[in-house]
């Protein structure tokens, strides 16, 4: 009698052959995506974090904005000719390059 059991159960398929799939593969995709997610959040943290913020950047000195604190407050023609001499305008658009820069990039 057990030898006919053991012969009825020779064409019966396995877990495996039965069309389950295993784990494995699953597995190894969740743990690809996981590892992608958190390595983006790191690196978006990390540009973040190395960008100025508004505050630091209205904190920076700015030696024009000093220069002009420092100009004569006569109201005569030669020290108003004296405070535009002194006063540098080569630069003045100089932030605007870095401006189209940073609209471009987005």
């Amino acid at each position: 009698m057990f030898m006919n059991d053991v012969n009825q159960n020779e064409g019966v398929p396995t877990g495996d052959e039965r069309g389950q799939k295993s784990a494995g593969p699953v597995i190894g995709i969740i743990i690809i995506v996981l590892v992608l997610v958190f390595g983006g959040l790191y690196f978006w943290g990390k540009r973040v974090t190395q960008e100025p913020t508004p505050e630091a950047i209205m904190n920076m000195p700015d030696s024009q904005l000093e220069t002009l604190g420092t100009q004569n407050t006569s109201d005569e023609v030669t020290a108003i000719e004296e405070d535009l001499n002194a006063t540098d305008l080569e630069n003045l658009d100089a932030e605007l390059g870095d401006i189209e820069k940073e609209l471009g990039n987005f």
